[in-house]
Parts: structure tokens; sequence; C-alpha cells
């Protein structure tokens, strides 16, 4: 056991030398003094270390930005959902293995401090945790912004329909009326500037199929209703106008009524808090008693 040890950690200690030699060797001394500006320094990736390599090989479906990959459909997905805060999937999964690196050393470190106390039975069970962590954190991370950016659709959602309901009434094109409510900015505008955008360069049917996929929350009904109603203006060239104001007025009732909710909920932990308060002041009052 002495032995496997050994090797493990002259093994670990010679990859890491090798690993300081080649950055060292990498960023200082191949760097030129017109790098970046020849087309064979601006094709050239950046280089990969050893340690993201055996990620790749012992996690080739949680790391490797593949499409044959098990989580690259989920990854893309919550990219549009969430408004990229990753530029690509392939620059999520780097951040991915940073932050399941940081885990396992974390966790490596906790379960050597444990084992040097004497509690070397629970210490592969902490590090075991922090493995999970690891692994899970990057994928809760994405969904929890996909989740704060459906929240804040209904809002910008009523701004965006009350901007467009006064341009059509106003009498401007459709299209145009949208290419203006989308110059607002937000989760919802942004959605009107993709269509408008995709239905420049390609058919319509494309560029809705485009803008259903990059919805924060696919279940949302208002902003379906929404997206329906304008499928039905540019290919039954039905009225758009009329449903925009009923959307309108339902949006308006959701966020009233979201708001008094939150209310209600302030009021109502406010007064557990008081109550509490004021059973620790009475326990204060007669605890000298007792």
């Amino acid at each position: 056991m002495q032995t496997l040890l050994a090797f493990i950690g002259a093994l670990s200690a010679s990859i890491l030398v090798f690993e300081i030699v080649t950055a060292i060797r990498w960023r200082g001394f191949r760097r030129r003094r017109l790098s970046g500006v020849s087309p064979e320094d601006q094709g050239s990736a950046p280089r990969r270390s050893t340690w993201e390599a055996l990620l790749l090989a012992i996690f080739p479906q949680r790391f490797a930005p593949l499409e044959s990959a098990k989580e690259y459909a989920n990854v893309t997905s919550l990219l549009r959902r969430s408004g990229y805060p990753y530029d690509t999937p392939g620059e999520f999964f780097a951040a991915a293995m940073h932050t399941f690196t940081l885990h396992l050393l974390a966790g490596g470190l906790l379960a050597g401090a444990m084992a040097a106390l004497g509690m070397a039975a629970a210490a592969p069970f902490l590090a075991l945790i922090f493995v999970a962590l690891g692994l899970r954190r990057p994928y809760v991370h994405l969904k929890a912004i996909a989740r704060r950016r459906a929240g804040l659709t209904r809002n910008n959602m009523l701004v965006g329909l009350s901007t467009l309901s006064s341009l059509l009434s106003a009498g401007v094109g459709v299209q145009e009326a949208m290419r203006r409510t989308a110059d607002l900015g937000g989760p919802f505008c942004n959605l009107l500037g993709l269509l408008v955008a995709r239905m420049e360069i390609e058919d319509f049917a494309k560029a809705m199929a485009v803008t259903r996929a990059h919805m924060p929350d696919p279940a949302d009904i208002e902003l379906g209703l929404f997206l329906r109603d304008v499928e039905d203006y540019f290919v039954h060239n039905r009225p758009l106008l009329a449903s925009v104001q009923g959307l309108q007025g339902a949006v308006h009732r959701g966020v009233v009524e979201a708001t008094e909710a939150r209310a209600a909920l302030v009021k109502q932990r406010a007064g557990l808090f008081g109550i509490f308060a004021i059973v620790g002041l009475v326990l204060t009052m007669i605890a000298p008693i007792l």
C-alpha cells in the first residue's frame, strides 16, 4: 500500500513539474513580438493541461463538448434559456471542469485533515460529497440563471406589450413595431428582437422555432400565447392588436397578483419574526427568576 501511494505521489509530482515547465515555455519563450498577428497564430487553440485530459478521459459524458455527450443537448438548451452566460457549450464545459477541480481539491484537503485527526473512516464519504457537488454545481447554477431570467420575463413582458400595443394603435407595421419594442431591452424584448432578426435571414417557421427554443421558460403560458398570436398574424393574416391588448391585461393582472402574494408573504414572515422576538424577550425576562 505504501509503495502504491509513493508511486501515485511521484507520478503526481512529475505531472505537476511537467505542467509548470510547459506552461512557462508556452507562455514565455514561445511568444513572439507579433504573436496573434499571423494566420497560424490566430488559428492555434490554447493548450490543454494533463488534468483536463484526464477529466475528459474519465468523464467524457460530463465534460466533453461534443454533440454525442450526454449533457450536450441539455447544456445547449439551458444556455439558450439563460441568455448565454457562456458564449459556447465548450466554454461552459471548461468552467465545469474548473469548478469540479476546486471541489475535488477542497474535498481532498478536508479528507486529509480528517484522516490526520483520526477520522479516516469518514474521510472517503466527505470526499465523495464534494465530488458530487463539483459535478452538479455548474448545472445547478445554469438552471438558477434560467429561472431568474424567466422570473424577469413577466415584468418585461408587460412593458413590451404596452409599447407594442401603443405602436400598433398608432398604425406602425407589426414587424417594425416589434423591432422598436426590442430596443427597450430585457428578456421579452430581446426575444422579439431575435424573432425579427431571424425573420430577415430565413423563413418564418424556422425563425419561430429558434425563438421558441430561446424562451426562458418553455411552460410560460402568456409568452406561448403571444408567440402563437404572432404566428397566426404572419401565417393566417389574423389581427394582432386585439390579442396584444387582451394579453396585456392578463399579464398586468398576473403581475399585480404576484406582487400581492409577495407582500402577503413578507407580512406573514414579519409577524412570525415579531412573535419570536416577543417570546425571546419574555424568556430573557423570566430566565433570571428560573
